[in-house]
């Protein structure tokens, strides 16, 4: 996929671990205070049916802490306790994905999400997620 299918307004986000280097590049961009977050379905994402395998559309809804993160100016480890998604329609060659997160409670020690996974805006799958706030 080429740097000419991201949406204008969104920025790479590095990060530099094995498995999020093997999943790919995510975007990020700020849009009414809120970070979203989006990716670009390849080839590497892909089941043998030729859409989106829903490994990848999960490991894709746990990066939905990165906008709670932001929204709560989180700089401490976030590992997830829960993780769920819904899949609703399948994600194909070349889409363009975006994930809208909502912080639905904030604790001293956890945070609570949900997400929508949108192609344009069809939601392709719905997340629900609690991360763990580890303070040093």
């Amino acid at each position: 996929m080429s740097s000419k299918n991201i949406p204008d307004g969104f920025e790479k986000f590095i990060v530099d671990s094995p498995f999020d280097n093997h999943f790919g590049d995510i975007y990020t961009k700020e849009i009414d205070g809120r970070l979203v977050t989006g990716f670009l379905v390849s080839e590497q994402h892909l089941n043998v049916a030729g859409n989106l395998h829903g490994g990848a559309i999960a490991s894709f809804a746990d990066w939905q802490v990165l906008a709670a993160k932001h929204q709560e100016n989180i700089t401490a480890h976030t590992p997830t306790i829960n993780l769920s998604v819904d899949y609703l329609s399948p994600g194909l060659l070349g889409d363009w994905l975006e994930s809208h997160v909502t912080l639905q409670k904030r604790t001293g020690r956890m945070l609570f999400t949900r997400t929508e996974i949108r192609r344009g805006e069809d939601i392709i799958a719905r997340s629900n997620a609690i991360y763990s706030i580890r303070h040093s």
